[in-house]
């Protein structure tokens, strides 16, 4: 018993080591307190067997007794922690939890006669043993005490269960921790050799052994430094593969997806993830892709989400998810190789128009008449070439600009506003910009010019030579607003304006404001069309990054 009582002793010193060195949290607090509450038990159990008197035996027996009262409440706690079932660390759960105990503590130190202890007497047996007739409150307790070591027992099988066979050898070891009083315990009920009658009360070691298993499973399992069992439940039912490393990159945990890329490299848990990922490092961030070999030959990309994993203030390790995009990767690189042909396709129409275009502007340019109704007609046939170059040039920019922008850099919405307006036919037309020179957004300078150019034209071209043009933040600050004082978009047509050959005038293209979406949800920012302040319409663009 006092060798019993000497290793918790050691676990509680090594409990005490690590909550200085690394900090504290829940499973280290409350493993302590098991440690504590072992060296009560067994420790007073061994002074009470080393004492002939028997007051100090009866004193050593109430002493032991603290720690046999608290210890079924303390297993509960741990499995709650190691379970990561919070609410059960609410000050109400925790009272009723050690409001029995606590009683049974007071009643064994100030007991009402006969209710805790029944009968005391001391038999010789080559050791001098004090035998202790139990009142009725006692059965209480060990009813009590019975009852909350079997919920701590069904609920770490429950999460075994749950989490699946990876699990099963740190949660055996937690059952044999619980299940040690009781096995024992029954044993001595039964008066089984060596657990018989006016010989040495041997339960209290089971104390010990409920210790030292809980100690291998957190030496062996790190439940000191990374998360506890339930921590994995959610990763059990991911499609991602997920691993759990510790701080030297070993893979501790793994959901079955990760297993299954585990076995395809014939690597195991205990390996580092570099087995699977010979690329991963210290410096992989979130975002990252890996391609690993498939067991038909081919191969799958993974994109890695990356989060460190603290426990107690200090670093213990990181989370990896690899998630499949294999998909996604070749989904990509179709639209990468339909933007490369539609870029192409664009570029040689545009060729092939311009130049029997400026062969026909320039025959036109040489007549020279002064008939009026032939000079009307060149001027009609130069509106429809001016609309044809037009639509070149949209049709060019559309093709060219629906796809995402990766690099962005600081531009000044101000100095953008001022540029776009001078690019624009804007007549008798005003603007007015509410924004700071100092203000930026982060976007493609030449891509949001052509985001301005063409929402101005639109207002020129719908409201008037004389409407007015403002610009400003949007009141939330997530981005920015262009308006006008025109006649503004009908409601049930706010859609379809966006979509491409779309206009109501003679002149429009109908592709400006497809221009101007595809460019919008190239930044990766969204656009919506509300009314103006003076009934106009208003294009808001918000999702904008700004400094």
């Amino acid at each position: 018993m006092l060798l019993a009582a000497g290793v918790a002793v050691v676990l509680g010193l090594y409990t005490g080591w690590i909550a200085h060195t690394r900090g504290s949290d829940r499973i280290v607090t409350i493993f302590g307190l098991i440690a504590v509450a072992t060296v009560l038990w067994v420790g007073g159990s061994a002074l009470k067997l080393l004492h002939t008197d028997p007051a100090t035996k009866l004193l050593f027996y109430r002493i032991l007794h603290i720690g046999a009262m608290l210890l079924p409440a303390l297993f509960v706690l741990f499995v709650a922690a190691y379970t990561d079932r919070d609410r059960w660390f609410r000050p109400a759960v925790i009272g009723v939890l050690f409001a029995i105990p606590l009683g049974i503590i007071v009643l064994l130190f100030f007991e009402p006669p006969s209710l805790m202890i029944a009968d005391v007497r001391v038999v010789e047996n080559g050791l001098v043993i004090l035998r202790v007739t139990d009142g009725p409150a006692f059965f209480v307790s060990i009813l009590y005490s019975f009852g909350l070591t079997v919920a701590a027992l069904g609920l770490v099988g429950y999460e075994a269960h749950q989490i699946g066979s990876a699990y099963y050898p740190q949660a055996g070891l937690l059952a044999v921790g619980v299940l040690a009083p009781i096995l024992i315990s029954v044993l001595t009920i039964a008066e089984l050799p060596p657990f018989l009658p006016d010989r040495p009360n041997f339960v209290p070691i089971s104390g010990v052994i409920s210790t030292s298993a809980m100690g291998i499973a957190i030496l062996r399992y790190r439940l000191f430094r990374l998360p506890p069992m339930a921590y994995t439940t959610a990763m059990r039912y991911s499609p991602d593969a997920m691993f759990v490393l510790d701080h030297t990159g070993r893979i501790v945990h793994a959901n079955p997806s990760g297993e299954e890329l585990l076995t395809a490299s014939d690597s195991a848990i205990g390996d580092q993830l570099t087995a699977i990922l010979p690329a991963f490092g210290s410096d992989t961030e979130t975002g990252d892709r890996f391609e690993i070999e498939s067991a038909d030959g081919g191969s799958k990309v993974f994109e890695a989400v990356v989060d460190p994993l603290t426990r107690g203030g200090s670093h213990v390790g990181r989370v990896v998810v690899l998630r499949d995009v294999t998909e996604r990767q070749r989904q990509r690189e179709r639209l990468k190789r339909q933007a490369e042909r539609l870029d192409a396709f664009a570029s040689t129409v545009s060729h092939d128009l311009r130049n029997p275009l400026s062969v026909a502007q320039g025959y036109l340019q040489m007549i020279d008449t002064d008939d009026p109704e032939t000079v009307e007609m060149i001027e009609t046939i130069e509106r429809s070439h001016d609309r044809i170059a037009d639509i070149i040039d949209d049709l060019l920019m559309l093709s060219r600009q629906g796809r995402r922008i990766d690099e962005f850099e600081a531009v000044s919405l101000a100095e953008i506003t001022t540029l776009s307006w001078a690019g624009v036919n804007t007549a008798a037309a005003t603007v007015e910009a509410t924004i700071d020179d100092d203000q930026t957004i982060q976007a493609d300078p030449a891509m949001l010019q052509h985001v301005f150019e063409n929402l101005f034209r639109n207002s020129v071209e719908h409201g008037g030579s004389g409407v007015h043009v403002r610009v400003g933040w949007l009141k939330d600050g997530s981005g920015f607003y262009v308006e006008d004082s025109g006649p503004g978009i009908d409601p049930d047509d706010r859609e379809a304006v966006l979509e491409p050959g779309y206009t109501t005038s003679d002149d429009g293209t109908g592709y400006g404001l497809e221009i101007v979406r595809s460019i919008v949800e190239a930044h990766g920012w969204e656009l919506a069309i509300e009314e103006g302040e003076a009934g106009g319409a208003r294009f808001e663009i918000w999702g904008v990054q700004t400094q």
